[in-house]
């Protein structure tokens, strides 16, 4: 390994130490709002006590060089990373999904063809084939069922 991504593989270290708890709050609703905050609106929409506590989440995320100020003096997203529970979801703004949505999708389309196309001839190997399908369908929707409702905000 070549010493940027020593030191690249220790900035994602430090991300992930240091967004935690409210500060990780914070940064999912400044993801999903994709627009410069004021420290108040992050203050109410968080359910924090003050605006003081959302500002010391505010300075930790830019001292990450994760979030700047505009010339207004607003806070708007710089970086977009993506650790910890943030990887187990895919899109951007309001359209945060799990990643198993797509897992999800593909399995189900998968057990109706199968479905379709054995209907007409059941056999052993179908039968085992549509409930193995049936199976990995159900534990998909499950996981993308669990994972959605983790999700912070």
């Amino acid at each position: 390994m070549s010493e940027d991504d020593n030191k690249l593989i220790s900035e994602l270290g430090e991300v992930e130490n240091q967004l935690k708890g409210n500060t990780l709050l914070v940064y999912w609703y400044m993801l999903r709002c994709m627009k410069p905050l004021g420290a108040r609106e992050i203050q109410r929409a968080v359910r924090l006590s003050s605006s003081s506590l959302a500002l010391h989440h505010l300075n930790k995320l830019i001292e990450l060089k994760l979030v700047g100020k505009d010339q207004f003096g607003s806070f708007i997203i710089i970086k977009a990373v993506r650790p910890g529970l943030l990887g187990f979801f895919i899109g951007s703004g309001r359209m945060f999904i799990p990643r198993f949505v797509l897992y999800a999708f593909f399995n189900t389309g998968l057990l109706i063809s199968c479905t379709i196309l054995f209907s007409s001839r059941l056999d052993a190997v179908s039968i085992i084939l549509l409930a193995s399908l049936v199976v990995t369908t159900l534990v998909f929707w499950f996981e993308t069922f669990k994972m959605w409702k983790t999700q912070p905000l």
